[in-house]
């Protein structure tokens, strides 16, 4: 399979092709985080860190972290579990064996384990580090599993203070079969950006134009419209849905057009009516190798009742998903800014 992120053919040689970084004004990753619980998705999760390490000369830093909310509490009845710096000590070999299998395709290093509440160390360490981009995998537990276990991949998504790349395992587009060899990246022709024309999803789009520039790449704008969200009436209503519904459509495509118009770069833009999470991962059917989307960062009981449109996407869609947080610094942006 061919690379995600498979870079321009270069007008020089590199003196370290592996290391190949390109020069352009798009947002640089310099410091990739990717959790690892030695599970199959999270190990596949590697490679993708890796492609992109390979376009920008990004470090990548592998973390695991011991969740002390699996762990039996203490008991009588319980046998003795070994302490935590004794399985720390175990999971930083085994982190190690894997720095070893991949040194040769970028600069890999491992930090040290944490024990704790894994979402909440993974992004703790995001922000020490002061890392550029998380690479996380999801389990894509749906139903029940999902119900009681949860998912560390969306926690994140909520909590974490930069972009979040999420990857799940390969899914065969004609017959939704998982595919079982191991990604060694993935293409970057047709890229996805769902947009509401709010402030973060505007973010969302710088990140994407970049990409879209770097890689060639086709960009895709997409707006949902949500007809429950309109008032019910008829032709002969002050309100007439139809109408309204007409006019949010023009205007949607005509505002996308404007935002596409200067960036130089190949785009289509088209207008879907349903479910927004729903209607987002139904566009990815054709071919789409990326969905950049933004959250608003809803928290607490607004978010319980709510829900997130980002997260819905994370958990159902068939390729890759970089989300983009609410919660940029000023310097961020301004680092994020074309």
């Amino acid at each position: 399979m061919k690379d995600l992120l498979d870079p321009p053919t270069p007008t020089r040689p590199s003196p370290k092709p592996r290391r190949r970084v390109i020069r352009s004004r798009s947002r640089r990753f310099n410091r990739i985080l990717v959790p690892i619980d030695f599970s199959r998705p999270s190990l596949n999760a590697i490679p993708y860190a890796l492609a992109i390490s390979r376009q920008f000369g990004a470090d990548v830093h592998l973390l695991h972290v011991t969740d002390v909310t699996q762990q039996p509490p203490p008991s009588l009845l319980t046998l003795p579990v070994a302490p935590y710096t004794e399985l720390n000590q175990r999971f930083m070999k085994r982190l190690q064996t894997l720095v070893l299998k991949y040194r040769t395709d970028g600069n890999v290093s491992a930090l040290e384990p944490r024990t704790g509440i894994v979402y909440e160390e993974i992004c703790e360490v995001a922000r020490d580090l002061k890392a550029d981009l998380i690479v996380v995998a999801t389990h894509g537990y749906t139903g029940y599993k999902r119900m009681f276990l949860g998912s560390t991949a969306e926690r994140v998504v909520q909590h974490s203070p930069c972009p979040v790349l999420v990857v799940r395992q390969h899914v065969s587009r004609s017959n939704r079969s998982i595919d079982p060899r191991i990604p060694t990246g993935f293409r970057l022709t047709k890229i996805l950006l769902p947009t509401d024309f709010s402030e973060c999803s505007q973010t969302a789009f710088e990140c994407a134009l970049q990409l879209a520039r770097d890689f060639n790449s086709e960009l895709r704008l997409v707006h949902v419209i949500n007809p429950h969200a309109y008032p019910f009436g008829d032709k002969y209503a002050a309100l007439d849905p139809a109408q309204l519904i007409q006019e949010t459509q023009e205007a949607a495509q005509k505002q996308m057009r404007s935002m596409a118009a200067k960036s130089k770069v190949r785009y289509s833009v088209s207008v879907l009516h349903g479910s927004p999470p729903v209607e987002i991962c139904h566009a990815t059917n054709e071919d789409v190798d990326l969905i950049v989307i933004s959250t608003h960062g809803r928290t607490g009981l607004g978010h319980l009742l709510i829900g997130s449109v980002a997260e819905h996407v994370v958990r159902y869609a068939h390729c890759p998903v970089l989300v983009i947080p609410s919660r940029l610094s000023k310097s961020d942006k301004e680092r994020n800014q074309i």
